[in-house]
């Protein structure tokens, strides 16, 4: 049993861990630049953020200020909002 106990406890600890890492985050500064057809923004310190396809930036302008809420796939930034800040 105790063979079985320690390798079960060691994926669970994983489990979590990974869990934890893929809390969504918030960014926050000014537009550089928007691709509307590769579905991405680019902030000032040129971080990169991919948004959903068929997304939508016609309300938003380069040099505004904005907080996009984003989780690190990957290498990725993969955003799921952005908002006027």
């Amino acid at each position: 049993m105790r063979k079985l106990l320690i390798p079960l406890m060691l994926v669970a600890s994983v489990g979590v861990s990974s869990v934890a890492l893929a809390a969504p985050s918030t960014a926050h500064g000014a537009i550089q630049s928007m691709d509307g057809k590769a579905c991405t923004v680019t902030l000032a310190d040129k971080a990169v953020y991919q948004f959903a396809p068929k997304c939508d930036f016609s309300k938003l302008k380069a040099g505004e200020n904005v907080a996009i809420t984003y989780t690190l796939n990957g290498k990725v930034n993969q955003a799921s909002a952005i908002i006027a800040s």
